[in-house]
């Protein structure tokens, strides 16, 4: 799988920030490597809300790999306005999307902290 890697390596830098996250997150997974996927998961964070759930995701994978993140991911769940919220309102597709960040959120900081998921 780690052959892999160098196929992944030029999509970190995708116009496409869901692009970037896919392959943040592939490369992780192949190689388990923070120092290059974790500046890409967290400019992705701050560019496109619609994809922390995927970060998210990756970095409850990443564990105490993704120490790094840890304010974000605290910041996050210590929102009052939710990251999916919109003017005019929310459909219950929302509140679902946003309960599964909160719960990605909080088992990534879990890992942070204590290294198990």
């Amino acid at each position: 799988a780690a052959s892999a890697a160098p196929a992944l390596r030029p999509a970190l830098a995708s116009r496409d920030p869901w692009v970037r996250v896919r392959a943040a997150a592939a490369l992780w997974r192949v190689t388990g490597e923070a120092e290059e996927v974790l500046p890409v998961l967290l400019a992705a964070w701050e560019e496109n809300r619609h994809a922390r759930v995927d970060i998210a995701e990756c970095l409850a994978e990443m564990g105490p790999a993704a120490s790094a993140a840890q304010l974000v991911v605290l910041t996050e769940l210590t929102r009052r306005r939710r990251h999916n919220a919109r003017e005019g309102g929310s459909g219950t597709h929302d509140v679902h999307l946003d309960e599964k960040l909160l719960t990605l959120c909080r088992a990534a900081l879990a890992r942070m902290e204590r290294g198990a998921y």
